[in-house]
């Protein structure tokens, strides 16, 4: 019988909280957002102190290796979250409605005609059809929200 090693990772929110004073809500706001850089920095103390860890996530196998240190396994996802990068709010708000934006493209090409091939797909469908169809199908996906 082989011995292997498993190494495990799972991330674990940190909660910390601190008092600023500020003239109002935006000022507020600025000033959160001044003291996390200067945190991030170490100019400030980490104001993260409190780790959460019954609300762990990303919970996965980072490798299995075997007695030999050869690796058998790697980056195999144990739960079902999923971290990504949003670098703009268009791309939060893109993340957030994939699955919407899914639905609406099936029922999209679902209006193409049978056996039409892909690349003639754009001559026989005008964009402002396109767009009629993915507004409508949206606002019944979302309930109005589109």
């Amino acid at each position: 019988m082989k011995t292997y090693t498993v190494l495990f990772a799972q991330d674990v929110p940190h909660y910390g909280s601190i008092e600023i004073a500020a003239t109002g809500d935006e000022d507020a706001l600025a000033k959160a957002r001044v003291q996390w850089e200067r945190a991030q920095r170490c100019e400030e103390p980490w104001p993260l102190t409190e780790a959460q860890h019954d609300s762990a996530v990303l919970a996965r196998i980072v490798e299995i290796t075997d007695e030999t240190e050869r690796q058998v396994a790697a980056d195999i996802r144990l739960d079902t979250y999923f971290l990504t990068i949003a670098p703009t709010d268009l791309s939060v708000k893109l993340i957030e409605n994939a699955f919407q934006m899914h639905a609406a493209l099936k029922e999209i090409f679902g209006h193409a005609r049978p056996g039409l091939a892909a690349n003639e797909f754009e001559k026989h469908l005008k964009l402002e059809r396109v767009w009629s169809i993915a507004r409508t199908v949206l606002i019944r996906v979302t309930g109005g929200a589109a």
